[in-house]
């Protein structure tokens, strides 16, 4: 996963888009994009880099931003406005994260679409490997390694015979 980050990190920086330049301590959060785009690696979840000065080393103050959502147009939170982390404990290679009952109004599906992207935004903040996201009686717990983001499956074709 870091090797993945370390990738995505270093094509913003090649590309032109100045992030060197732009960002003292930049920090990346990952959200759900507004609208999914198939056939591509961030089709679902994409990052968004944000500056982190003075506070890189929070996680509590680094994730407290993070859930006032992305300031990207085309990006948006996977929790409601109301959500909030009651707290954190951090291991040397984990991260439990207790959330507020606001997120009790995410179906099944979208818990494990926003957890995906609390996983991927504490291993890249913290190199974390395992988070688990605990709220109320639900709790998910995933690894960066576990989630597929891009599904490279070719649809099958059909033939027609004559």
């Amino acid at each position: 996963m870091r090797k993945r980050l370390l990738c995505l990190f270093l094509c913003l920086a090649l590309s032109g888009c100045g992030i060197s330049s732009r960002y003292n301590e930049p920090v990346i959060f990952y959200y759900l994009r507004e609208t999914y785009q198939y056939s591509d690696s961030s089709g679902v979840i994409s990052a968004e880099v944000r500056e982190a000065v003075g506070h890189r080393d929070s996680l509590s103050y680094l994730l407290a931003l993070y859930l006032m959502g992305p300031s990207e147009e085309d990006l948006r939170s996977p929790f409601p406005k109301d959500v909030r982390i009651l707290s954190v404990e951090q291991g040397s290679t984990s991260i439990h994260l207790e959330l507020n009952e606001a997120s009790a109004h995410l179906s099944d599906a979208e818990l494990s679409l926003a957890c995906a992207c609390l996983t991927l935004t504490c291993a890249g903040l913290t190199g974390a490997e395992v988070v688990t996201v605990t709220s109320g009686a639900r709790s998910i717990t995933m690894t960066p390694d576990s989630l597929t983001l891009y599904d490279d499956v070719t649809p099958a074709t059909t033939e027609e015979t004559q």
